[in-house]
């Protein structure tokens, strides 16, 4: 794993989440310098209008990386961790599950 940018214990990806993403990369229409973008998900309101915690993590594509994301590269695989989301993945790790078109990444700790 190589970290441009960020704490070098935040995530490590599987050889099947490097493939994914680099394949998810690469398909039509996809800007030069994207990747997978983890954040922590966006806090929602309850019925009274009050602030909740956020839930837990979303991924999705995104063009470039946050001022504050770790980045993580890894051959043709980008994936940009949020700063909040980087605590919660110190030591874990990425892997993927595709089945045709629909891709399922999990996150797993790091064996010993």
């Amino acid at each position: 794993m190589q970290i441009v940018k960020g704490d070098a214990n935040v995530l490590a990806l599987t050889e099947e989440a490097t493939m994914t993403i680099e394949e998810i990369l690469a398909e039509p229409g996809v800007p030069e310098g994207s990747g997978v973008r983890i954040a922590t998900a966006v806090p929602t309101t309850d019925p009274a209008g009050n602030a909740a915690a956020a839930t837990g993590l979303q991924v999705g594509l995104a063009a470039g990386p946050d001022d504050n994301d770790a980045v993580i590269e890894e051959r043709g695989a980008r994936v940009f961790v949020e700063d909040t989301a980087a605590v919660l993945l110190d030591d874990k790790v990425l892997d993927a599950d595709r089945t045709g078109e629909q891709v399922r990444f999990s996150i797993a700790n790091q064996p010993s």
